[in-house]
């Protein structure tokens, strides 16, 4: 199925051998996985299974750590940019 273990419903093609999850071509984009909302609470539908390209995004964001692709798609809604926690000073 395109999208590897990602549901064939849930992609689109984007040429001849390349897809993207629904709704992440559009403009504003929006995963058709994504719920919740935005700034709120938001969650991946189909976490276990998301693709690769979602695999290598912002991989320490659920432990509040963002890099700078996390941190754009946090300004495009006005969200302030994750920075790395203190790390705790030991004597």
């Amino acid at each position: 199925m395109p999208g590897g273990r990602v549901p064939a419903g849930l992609v689109e093609s984007v040429g001849s051998r390349l897809v993207c999850m629904r709704g992440t071509a559009a403009s504003p984009s929006r995963c058709v996985a994504l719920r919740g909302r935005i700034g709120e609470a938001v969650a991946c539908a189909i976490y276990e299974f998301r693709p690769g390209a979602c695999r290598d995004f912002a991989p320490l964001a659920a432990v509040g750590r963002g890099d700078e692709a996390c941190n754009e798609a946090r300004r495009r809604h006005h969200l302030p940019p994750l920075v790395p926690a203190p790390v705790p000073f030991s004597a």
